[in-house]
């Protein structure tokens, strides 16, 4: 064999071995590429841990597990409805507006009792309505006049109020006192209590009478020193015309 078809052998030979080694570093290039991408295919899969469970071992959810706005166990300002009374009675337990309940004052023990003596009067003699009151002389109770119709009866009432006894005659109610009963707006208990309220002290008695013009009830109070004060109460609006002591 020729020099020169030695070296051309030699040549393809070598460019032989050049390309089997470019052929190699490929496949290990491509080999290392391809365990790549299976390890990031293998991360990217896995599936992510669930947020918000329950706790297997406790049963309680974590803090993303509870819906916002559901109330807790703990009661909080915003758990209790807005104007929903509490127990404890507490001025902003109470509804706005909503009126809240109160006890009516206690009536004095003089006013109760001639109140407990009119109504018992007035619930003995049928139709009647009491014009007139007198504490009786020496005794606890009252001597109490009615008007029925154009009549008078008289009637006695323990002090308590709980005995009615009548007494006798059947009087013609005269007209001056039928003319001053026409025109009570103001029952005579209203106005021994307005009296008592002007004037402490015990009553004596009551009636019906004119004063400058005006009609009016004359309510005698004895105050604490003893002393007689007359109130005149408008028979019409309650109010108090005048104070006599």
């Amino acid at each position: 064999m020729k020099h020169t078809d030695q070296k051309a052998l030699s040549l393809t030979a070598l460019a032989l071995s050049a390309l089997l080694l470019a052929g190699c570093g490929d496949g290990g290039g491509g080999g290392e590429g391809g365990g790549a991408e299976a390890t990031d295919g293998a991360a990217t899969s896995a599936p992510a841990e669930p947020t918000g469970t329950e706790d297997p071992a406790t049963g309680a959810g974590s803090p993303s597990a509870t819906p916002s706005g559901t109330a807790t166990g703990d009661e909080s300002p915003s758990a209790t409805p807005s104007g929903t009374a509490t127990a404890d009675g507490s001025p902003g337990a109470s509804p706005s507006g909503t009126a809240t309940s109160t006890s009516s004052p206690e009536t004095g023990g003089e006013a109760a009792a001639v109140v407990g003596a009119v109504v018992a009067a007035e619930e003995a003699v049928t139709g009647g309505q009491v014009f007139e009151i007198d504490r009786k002389d020496g005794e606890e109770g009252w001597e109490v006049k009615l008007a029925v119709g154009d009549r008078e009866k008289e009637v006695d009432v323990s002090q308590d109020g709980s005995e009615v006894t009548p007494q006798e005659g059947d009087d013609q109610l005269d007209q001056e006192d039928r003319e001053r009963v026409a025109q009570v707006q103001v029952p005579l208990e209203d106005a021994v209590r307005t009296a008592l309220d002007e004037v402490d002290g015990t009553l004596d008695g009551a009636q019906l009478d004119t004063e400058d013009g005006t009609t009016v009830w004359e309510v005698d109070v004895d105050d604490p020193d003893g002393t007689s004060v007359d109130v005149y109460v408008n028979v019409a609006n309650g109010s108090v015309v005048k104070v006599d002591r």
